[in-house]
């Protein structure tokens, strides 16, 4: 549940009135929790201050603050925890102090005061043990191939870079050379790559020579292309070439074969039909007929067909044929019809009468002035009613009428209740008691307000300046307010 939000009554300490007994009261200024006891300003309690105390974070221990008698809490000395503690830690300070000492800690957290260590050992991995004292100077000195630097607190010890005569730091082409476990070695790659260099840049006539780096081999390749090779001695037909061929067969249907650019004028006479040797007077097997052919007969066959259409409607059926005359008949107050040309027309009359039930799958538009629906029930399937449009769209100038929905019924004497949209002051208004000064668009007066009603609910939601959220709930038999700010005011 998200919780109400209590404020105190809060000011400046100078002007801290009496508190009432048990009132909560927050210095603005000095950040100090006070509460009445008996409703005098001697009475006032002090219960604690920010002043002295910083809350922990999720990532920042808390801290006690030592503060000066006078101070606002602006300076202090902070005593702070670690941000992250896995149980309970206690530090017992000495009950006497000793000058130049300096406090250390056992492993329960006793401290105590111990002297000043004014000297070190210092060691490497070559000469003796040697003890520093805090005022001497460490120097540290490079050997062959090696340097050493200090700047500010940092000393720098680097290997030098090698040259043919002094030992250091070489680094390696990798394209050429690998380094394993410190082994230099050639890469067979580069080795391969080389060699297929030379091979691939030398010349060659109608053979090419392919180095495949991915596998380190070399490809041979052999020119296929007959046109490249001289054709002094022997005869090659290419795609290029014009030759007549004498008692060939060609196998069109073979893989990989077909004949191309092949035209009428191409085969004999006797095996085509043409349009004036038509296909009925020349039924062969052996002839292609052209499309005029074709066309003739079809246009010759169809002229002599007369067609017989079935009809079916809601109740008979029927039957025409092309040489008869197909009449559409309408039903008086229902239907009209009309035929004009090629056209027929059919639609509702002015004024249309619906004897039984109406079913419109589509979308319903009434353009008159009233629509009244006279039936004991009505069922609507829309998740929104729309109220206030203008033509059937958004109003587009500004409007002044009220909107609401009005239920009719008698107590007394016909009344009218309301739930509707006030315009004059801009907000819902339930009322028992209202009357409707009718007008339409931005004529007024329209609704007049005279009872307003009660609302009875479970549970309230509220959006406002601060969202949405809700601001009355109920668990169990308690009724509980939430996000609800209770202001207890200043002074």
């Amino acid at each position: 549940m998200a919780s109400p939000v209590i404020q105190f009554k809060r000011g400046a300490f100078a002007n801290l009135p009496a508190l009432q007994a048990g009132e909560p009261a927050l210095t603005t200024d000095t950040y100090e929790l006070y509460v009445g006891i008996d409703s005098t300003t001697s009475g006032n309690k002090f219960f604690g201050s920010h002043r002295y105390w910083t809350r922990e974070t999720s990532s920042v221990g808390s801290r006690v603050n030592l503060v000066e008698g006078s101070s606002n809490g602006s300076s202090f000395i902070s005593l702070k925890s670690p941000d992250s503690l896995s149980g309970i830690t206690t530090y017992t300070f000495p009950a006497t102090a000793t000058d130049g000492y300096f406090l250390k800690t056992n492993s329960s957290g006793d401290l105590s005061w111990d002297a000043v260590v004014s000297t070190f050992d210092i060691a490497a991995d070559s000469g003796t043990t040697d003890s520093v004292s805090t005022g001497s100077t460490i120097t540290f000195t490079g050997g062959e191939g090696i340097d050493t630097a200090v700047t500010d607190d940092t000393i720098t010890i680097s290997a030098e870079i090698a040259s043919d005569t002094n030992k250091g730091v070489a680094s390696f082409d990798a394209t050429d050379f690998q380094v394993i476990s410190g082994a230099v070695g050639l890469h067979t790659e580069r080795i391969q790559d080389i060699a297929g260099a030379m091979v691939t840049g030398n010349t060659e006539t109608l053979i090419t020579v392919t180095y495949q780096d991915a596998d380190g081999t070399i490809d041979f390749v052999v020119d296929n292309d007959l046109a490249n090779y001289s054709n002094t001695n022997s005869a090659f037909i290419s795609a290029s070439s014009t030759n007549t061929l004498t008692n060939k067969t060609f196998d069109a249907n073979g893989t990989g074969n077909s004949l191309s650019n092949v035209e009428v004028a191409d085969f004999a006479a006797s095996a085509i039909t043409d349009s004036s040797d038509t296909i009925a007077t020349n039924d062969s097997d052996t002839q292609i007929p052209t499309s005029a052919a074709v066309i003739d007969y079809v246009g010759a066959q169809i002229g002599a067909i007369d067609l017989t259409v079935s009809t079916a409607g809601d109740s008979g059926t029927g039957s025409v044929s092309t040489s008869q005359t197909l009449t559409v008949s309408g039903t008086a107050n229902e239907i009209e019809t009309a035929a004009s040309g090629q056209s027929i027309t059919i639609g509702l009359p002015n004024d249309v009468t619906i004897g039984n039930n109406l079913t419109v799958s589509g979308n319903l538009y009434v353009n008159g002035s009233t629509t009244q629906v006279n039936t004991s029930s009505m069922l609507v399937e829309d998740r929104t009613i729309e109220l206030g449009l203008v033509n059937g769209s958004a109003p587009s100038a500004t409007t002044t009428w009220d909107l609401g929905v009005l239920f009719n019924y008698y107590q007394s004497s016909a009344k009218k209740a309301a739930v509707a949209w006030e315009q004059g002051d801009a907000r819902f208004k339930f009322a028992s008691v209202v009357s409707d000064g009718g007008g339409t668009d931005n004529d007024s007066p329209q609704l007049t307000f005279t009872t307003y009603a009660p609302i009875e609910i479970s549970a309230l939601w509220v959006n406002d300046c601060a969202g949405q959220s809700q601001v009355i709930s109920c668990s169990g038999t308690t009724r509980k307010l939430e996000n609800i700010t209770i202001d207890g005011g200043t002074w």
